[in-house]
């Protein structure tokens, strides 16, 4: 991840989780729902407007059933 590029990992964790809720044919208010959080803030997580708790990614990561590196892996092109 690149240093000046500070919100990098807020759009990996977008990509990541609409990515995934999308495979797993969830809406955001599925998903908000298993994680226990408001769909406005699956929405400001997937358009990389929130920055969000550790604790909220785990949420995330349980509900969409991976471990949470896998919320924050790069991608390798």
């Amino acid at each position: 991840m690149a240093r000046k590029d500070i919100h990098a990992a807020r759009r990996i964790l977008a990509h990541h989780v609409r990515r995934l809720r999308v495979a797993r044919q969830m809406s955001q208010e599925d998903l908000a729902d298993a994680a226990e959080l408001s769909q406005d803030q699956i929405s400001e997580i997937e358009n990389a407007k929130h920055s969000t708790t550790l604790d909220n990614i785990q949420r995330l990561a349980f509900a969409l059933g991976v471990a949470v590196a896998e919320l924050l892996r790069e991608e390798r092109s």
